[in-house]
C-alpha cells in the first residue's frame, strides 16, 4: 500500500503538476488574454513581474471602457492597456518603460494637453512639490481607437497633476 501511494506521489509530481505550470516566454505574451484573470506576480521564462495597481480611463465619447494597469519587475515599469468587453478585460498592448528612466523622476497620468484635459496621456515627469508637474521627459497615448500606446509630443503637454496634491 505505501508502495502505491509512493508511486502516485512521483507520477503526479513528475507529470501532473510540473506539466500544468506554463511559463510564458515574455510580457508581450499577455497580449489577447483577459487580464482579470492575470495573477499578481507573473512569472516568464527570464523575469517576473508584480502589480501595483490600475485605473480606468474616463469614458468620455467611447461606448467601451478603457484601462490600465501597472506591473513592475526589477529592471522595468509595465503598462497592461486593456478593453472591457462583455466583462472581460483583453490586455490590447503593453508599454515597457525602463526602470533608469524614471530615477528622481514620476509616472503619472492626470495631465492637460493643450485641448484640455486628456485622460489617455501617460507621462514621466521631474518629480516637484508642487500642484503640478510642468517638466515633461516622455509622454504616450492610450489611443482607445486602435487599442494602442502612442509616443507623444511631450511639447503639446502643458502639465501633469500630482496627486499628492489631492489632484
Amino acid at each position: 500500500m505505501k508502495k502505491n501511494i509512493f508511486l502516485l506521489f512521483i507520477f503526479l509530481t513528475s507529470f501532473g503538476y510540473s506539466q500544468s505550470i506554463q511559463q510564458k516566454k515574455n510580457i508581450f505574451s499577455l497580449i489577447g488574454q483577459d487580464y482579470a484573470k492575470l495573477e499578481n506576480k507573473i512569472v516568464f521564462e527570464d523575469y517576473s513581474i508584480q502589480h501595483i495597481g490600475g485605473y480606468l480611463l474616463q469614458k468620455d465619447n467611447f461606448d467601451t471602457d478603457f484601462g490600465i494597469a501597472e506591473y513592475w519587475s526589477l529592471e522595468k515599469r509595465f503598462l497592461l492597456f486593456f478593453k472591457i468587453s462583455d466583462s472581460n478585460k483583453i490586455i490590447t498592448d503593453i508599454l515597457e518603460i525602463d526602470k533608469k528612466d524614471l530615477k528622481n523622476r514620476k509616472l503619472t497620468e492626470y495631465c492637460i494637453a493643450k485641448n484640455g484635459y486628456d485622460s489617455e496621456i501617460v507621462a514621466i515627469v521631474e518629480n516637484s512639490d508642487s500642484e503640478f508637474y510642468n517638466k515633461i521627459i516622455k509622454s504616450w497615448r492610450a489611443n482607445r481607437k486602435n487599442g494602442k500606446f502612442e509616443k507623444t509630443n511631450k511639447r503639446k503637454i502643458i502639465k501633469c497633476g500630482n496627486e499628492s496634491y489631492g489632484i
